[in-house]
């Protein structure tokens, strides 16, 4: 039953697993999938038939790849795919050399938790900071130098054409500053450019919806206006929420500004929110007993220096 093929492919497959479990459980901080991780593993380290044989004609004299010097990963994503490529093999050959229907059972349910993993950890982090939201590309290029959190092309009133070009040279601007590109209300625009994100409000599709249109490693946020709202949000898979408007503003014509009750309740969504909403240097103090992670800049960002100086402000805050 060819016993140095089967040994040899159970030790690779078992030490691929752990290495993506460690990163799951410790990383990632995924339960679930660190579980099914440990079960698949265990259920490889028993499935071997003959231990005590497999151990007995196992000679790394007589392997011809046991000096091999391994592999540097150059990251984490590099080092993910190679070991779920290791695991898939191992399986594949355990499943052709003895015809166990198991491998090929486990096989699949790699599959699909490598692509839960491996598109989750391609996912960009929300730091706090300045949420910077403009039409203006020059304004959005300027706050990538400053290091805002999270900028967000938004055109009301701007041609699709003309959006879409913007959002191309955005999207290569922000991949150099490693600062995640967010596109407003257009979500044929964020698929088309592969945005990092995308954020609609309260009339659009679900988050389910635009979950399903851009995959699992996309931002996506909702704007609200109520705890409930925001609650909603979240159970729909929100990765960030707006809160607002705190303060009225031009940006939302006709709406009145929500005040604190809202956000003084948003840390119990346990989920990034943005304060937004007619904030300025005058009343940007006002939000520091709040402690939001982001603050959301629409309206002051039209004038640069006053731009530098919200976000010298907001570092105070944090």
């Amino acid at each position: 039953m060819y016993p140095q093929i089967i040994d040899a492919n159970i030790n690779r497959i078992s030490e691929g697993l752990r290495v993506i479990e460690e990163y799951t459980r410790f990383i990632a901080q995924h339960e679930i999938i660190t579980q099914q991780l440990s079960i698949i593993r265990k259920k490889i380290n028993i499935s071997e038939k003959n231990p005590i044989q497999n151990l007995m004609i196992r000679d790394i004299s007589q392997d011809v790849r046991a000096a091999e010097v391994p592999q540097k990963r150059q990251d984490i994503t590099h080092l993910l795919k190679a070991n779920f490529k290791r695991v898939e093999e191992g399986l594949r050959v355990l499943e052709e050399y003895t015809r166990d229907p198991l491998y090929n059972q486990l096989r699949y349910e790699i599959y699909m938790i490598e692509k839960e993993v491996y598109l989750s950890h391609l996912k960009p982090i929300i730091k706090p900071g300045i949420y910077l939201i403009s039409h203006d590309v020059d304004i959005l290029e300027q706050g990538l130098k400053w290091n805002v959190a999270l900028i967000q092309l938004r055109d009301k009133e701007g041609n699709k054409q003309d959006f879409i070009q913007k959002a191309r040279h955005l999207k290569e601007r922000a991949k150099t500053y490693q600062i995640p590109l967010i596109i407003n209300d257009h979500i044929d625009v964020a698929q088309l450019i592969d945005a990092d994100g995308f954020h609609s409000g309260q009339d659009d599709l679900s988050v389910e919806d635009q979950r399903q249109l851009l995959g699992p490693h996309k931002l996506i946020g909702k704007t609200t206006h109520t705890f409930e709202q925001g609650l909603q949000a979240k159970a729909e898979g929100a990765d960030y929420v707006s809160v607002g408007p705190i303060w009225e503003t031009p940006s939302k014509p006709g709406r009145a500004g929500i005040g604190f009750d809202y956000l003084k309740r948003a840390s119990e969504l346990k989920l990034p929110y943005v304060a937004i909403g007619g904030i300025s240097l005058e009343n940007i103090e006002n939000l520091s007993i709040y402690h939001p992670p982001l603050i959301g800049v629409i309206r002051a960002h039209q004038d640069i220096p006053e731009l530098q100086k919200l976000c010298l402000a907001y570092s105070r805050l944090i």
